[in-house]
């Protein structure tokens, strides 16, 4: 919609981030060399933390599509199942046409183990990502999560790694599992931006989508600072608001004004 106005080619700040557009700040860099260390090493289970809107799901996104041996690639988004249809979900994710409806779960997961197998066999490298795994149930870290790191130690020709990622919250969720804690090998986490992250960010995001003049002041870059606390999506959000406001209002350059008028409307904790 503002586009034109601005001189834009297309939107700096999309609300869903493609893996190419993903900055990759300190913390995400560490956050991506942990987990593939886990990968390449066959290392089992690892953590990745975050709070909401730190990109989490864009980092296992990325990790994805630049890596063609992950594969398959599990990204399970429904911690709140119970542990018999989590368990199905994963096994229909892996197993693909193959029907598993009337599999009784003894029955499901030997068929899911053969399946890992082939795909080992194959040189490729199994990844069952849990998103939002906060919300996982002790039962289903049990009866879910445990069975499949169990399959990865008992069976070395398996290739095959588990991510739990999810807020902070997370790591004493695991830490009161024993056995579950024991497996972790990797915990991989994700900071808020820097001051410095989030202005180089939004003038490298602005110059992809063409523009050819700060069309943000300092004043406002800093009540963005401030209110986004370095969280990507907060700053996405303002950054894009921002850039309406301003269509809106017919002005040259986005200020300190309109991020703060912003505040209420996107960020009600900070107002």
């Amino acid at each position: 919609m503002y586009e034109a106005y601005w001189n834009l080619s297309s939107k700096p700040f999309a609300y869903r981030v493609e893996s190419a557009d993903l900055y990759r700040t300190r913390t995400l860099q560490s956050a991506a060399l942990r987990l593939r260390y886990c990968f390449d090493n066959n290392a089992g289970a690892a953590l990745l933390l975050g709070a909401s809107g730190m990109g989490k799901s864009s980092l296992l996104q990325c990790l994805r599509s630049e890596s063609s041996e992950l594969y398959p690639f599990v990204h399970v988004a429904y911690a709140t199942l119970t542990p018999a249809e989590l368990s199905r979900t994963v096994a229909a994710e892996i197993l693909g046409d193959q029907s598993i409806d009337d599999l009784p779960g003894d029955a499901l997961l030997s068929t899911l183990h053969r399946a890992l197998r082939k795909h080992a066999d194959a040189g490729q490298h199994t990844v069952i990502a849990f998103d939002e795994a906060h919300l996982l149930s002790n039962n289903s870290l049990n009866e879910v999560v445990l069975p499949l790191l169990n399959l990865a130690d008992t069976d070395h020709d398996l290739s095959l790694s588990v991510i739990l990622s999810g807020q902070p919250v997370l790591a004493s969720h695991v830490a009161r599992n024993a056995q579950l804690r024991e497996r972790i090998a990797v915990r991989a986490t994700l900071d808020p931006f820097t001051e410095n992250e989030i202005r180089h960010y939004i003038q490298s995001r602005l110059e992809a989508a063409g523009a050819k003049k700060p069309l943000f002041s300092d004043g406002a870059i800093q009540a963005i600072t401030e209110l986004s606390e370095g969280n990507p999506r907060r700053i996405n959000k303002l950054c894009d608001m921002s850039l309406l406001v301003g269509y809106g209002e017919q002005i040259s350059q986005i200020t300190e004004a309109e991020v703060l008028s912003l505040s209420v409307e996107i960020l009600p904790a900070a107002a």
